[in-house]
């Protein structure tokens, strides 16, 4: 004889477990789908908030990108003011070093006139007093009576040298 099938315990655990089935997803669909959508908004908020940072971490490179910019032009233009300060202070030097170089060259120059003129000056006192030996020894030597004369000329002869001296 066939057996039954509503005999079987197996054919009542599969009715139970049916029924368990029905009896959950009426019960249970609402608050798993509850906990589901709860789980699903809480995603959803973290990828807004991970979207968020994002943005603020591109504002933020953008931002320190700018300031380089920024920073980099600033340091060119200080580079750019130095060269310009350096070639201004070479250019100072050469002039300063130009105009002293010629200062003295015009004081050698005015030294060796002045050597000049002192030397002139005294070659001429020594050639006045060796024509003023000779012409004393010749009129020593001739005996000349008018002596007076020529030695009152002889001894005005340095006072006039002296004087045409600080003339030149």
């Amino acid at each position: 004889m066939m057996s039954v099938p509503m005999q079987s315990p197996m054919f009542w655990y599969a009715v139970a477990f049916l029924i368990f089935c029905v009896i959950a997803w009426r019960y249970a669909r609402t608050p798993l789908l509850a906990a589901i959508d709860g789980e699903i908004v809480k995603i959803r908020e973290e990828i807004e908030r991970a979207q968020q940072l994002r943005a603020e971490a591109e504002a933020t490179l953008a931002e320190y990108k700018k300031k380089s910019a920024q920073a980099l032009a600033e340091a060119e233009e200080i580079v750019r003011y130095a060269r310009e300060e350096a070639a201004e202070v070479r250019a100072q030097a050469e002039a300063d070093l130009k105009a002293a170089l010629a200062r003295h060259e015009q004081q050698a120059a005015e030294r060796i006139r002045l050597a000049e003129t002192e030397a002139v000056t005294a070659v001429r006192t020594a050639a006045v007093d060796m024509a003023m030996s000779l012409a004393r020894a010749a009129l020593a030597a001739h005996g000349d009576k008018s002596g007076s004369l020529a030695d009152q000329a002889i001894t005005e002869l340095p006072k006039l040298a002296a004087a045409k001296a600080k003339a030149a």
